[in-house]
């Protein structure tokens, strides 16, 4: 009797470590097709241009900058555009990086955007985004080996509301963090571990129109909320819709 239930508890156990994981990695799945939805739509460049301060950076650092003129009389369209062809780039190998290219009234004529140490960052980005592609094909596979292990063994899925409990103190753990150690400290981390040690990944506003135009990294974190605002919105869809359909099958 002592041994069944020790088994039981084990079972259990191991059914709850599989739910949690399921639910992290439909989570990382929802995260990839809202990077996926919000890319096609370039992060919503435009929005964040005149709403967080972005149009006003460049009023202020674009002619300071010690390499590029006339980059503050660009037009607001134009900018768009720019940002739209480093998002093209950086999602296909990082073609055509350095032949991105502005001109306004004051650049003397066609001005490329971008320095070779920009280019070569934004490469390292274009390659981190072609890795991720390999991780997220595994990231699927484990995914679907888990519902069917959790099917075929356990015969149901984490409830919705496990999942959805399992997501909130994912998010909450990871704000507490960000928040404990300071959003800035957490971005800069990112990028030293993730970045070869000898490629600049760090700008000043006055060495950079990337940077400047990006207004980095303010427009990342405003990027950030609105990409886990949409996988959320992902993750709770999916999460219905596969519940609907593993009760009918079940």
């Amino acid at each position: 009797m002592i041994k069944t239930l020790t088994s039981l508890k084990s079972l259990l156990s191991l059914k709850s470590f599989l739910s949690v994981f399921y639910s992290v990695m439909a989570f990382v799945i929802a995260l990839v097709l809202a990077w996926f939805i919000l890319a096609k739509q370039d992060f919503a460049y435009g929005f964040w241009h005149d709403n967080v301060g972005i149009a006003e950076g460049i009023e202020k650092y674009g002619p300071k900058n010690r390499y590029r003129v006339g980059f503050a009389d660009t037009s607001r369209e134009q900018r768009i555009e720019l940002f739209a062809e480093i998002n093209h780039s950086i999602h296909n190998q990082g073609k055509g990086l350095s032949e991105i290219s502005y001109d306004s009234n004051t650049s003397r004529g066609q001005q490329p955007l971008l320095r070779e140490p920009e280019i070569i960052h934004l490469q390292d980005v274009a390659n981190l985004l072609d890795f991720l592609k390999i991780v997220i094909v595994l990231v699927g596979v484990f995914w679907i080996f888990l519902f069917i292990i959790l099917i075929k063994k356990y015969r149901s899925l984490p409830s919705v509301k496990f999942q959805l409990l399992s997501l909130s103190n994912l998010l909450i753990l990871g704000l507490l963090l960000i928040a404990l150690l300071g959003p800035e400290q957490v971005f800069n981390a990112l990028h030293i571990w993730v970045f070869p040690k000898d490629h600049q990944w760090f700008f000043y506003y006055q060495d950079s129109l990337m940077s400047t135009m990006m207004l980095a990294p303010i427009l990342f974190g405003w990027i950030s909320i609105l990409w886990v605002a949409v996988a959320v919105a992902i993750y709770g869809v999916i999460t219905l819709i596969i519940a609907k359909l593993a009760k009918g099958y079940l």
